[in-house]
């Protein structure tokens, strides 16, 4: 059996879209996938676990511990462990956000949920320097935050701003950023949650397949 393993939220469009995505990586590999979140108690037996975790944080260390001491199970590597793959992604909704404008255009702020924890992700955005204008990081609940990053790209009339969230799913986290950046006074637009890539759910179908490989 694949799980995927999802964090939770009060926002339905957050659960919906979990849903959306394993039911597409389902029809990729041609058997179910089934959804769990991170206060599941158990998992069944022999099932594959894919955490939707782009952190080492809390999470990681103790939910995930947890499920796997519950359980008879396989923890596969979370998505912190694939943030080269993860980056890319995120650089094409960015480069995709902005109508008509060149990589090379864009003047790109990475927004990462907190920098602790999130030391793998960050490294691989950090790669991704050549390709943009300019490039930055900012946290969505972590300083610099994307509202400080925004004003001083503001006050340097710095154009072609996008804000890319390092955000799996649609709720309140994107919902939080689109609200900063049209509050900044900023030039800007805000990039697609990671989930809405075309590639993604292939992405996903694949990090299952590696686990009979491996």
């Amino acid at each position: 059996m694949n799980i995927l393993l999802a964090h939770g939220s009060s926002d339905s469009r957050h659960a919906a879209e979990v849903q959306a995505l394993a039911d597409k990586a389902a029809e990729q590999l041609g058997e179910a996938v089934e959804v769990r979140y991170l206060d599941s108690t158990a998992v069944p037996e022999g099932a594959r676990v894919l955490p939707l975790l782009l952190g080492e944080g809390w999470h990681a260390r103790n939910d995930i511990a947890r499920l796997a001491a519950a359980s008879d199970c396989s923890i596969l590597p979370s998505l912190s462990a694939r943030a080269t793959a993860m980056a890319s992604i995120a650089s094409d909704l960015a480069v995709n956000a902005v109508s008509g404008a060149q990589a090379s255009e864009c003047s790109v702020m990475f927004s990462v949920y907190r920098f602790d924890g999130f030391e793998t992700v960050t490294k691989a955005l950090n790669g991704l320097k050549e390709r943009f204008s300019r490039l930055e990081l900012a946290g969505i609940h972590a300083s610099p935050t994307v509202e400080e990053a925004l004003a001083l790209w503001c006050d340097e009339k710095v154009e072609n701003i996008v804000v890319q969230p390092m955000v799996l799913f649609e709720g309140h986290t994107m919902e939080h950023v689109r609200r900063t950046v049209a509050a900044s006074g900023a030039s800007g637009v805000t990039g697609s949650a990671l989930s809405s890539h075309t590639v993604f759910p292939t992405f996903i179908a694949d990090c299952f397949r590696v686990s009979y490989e491996t």
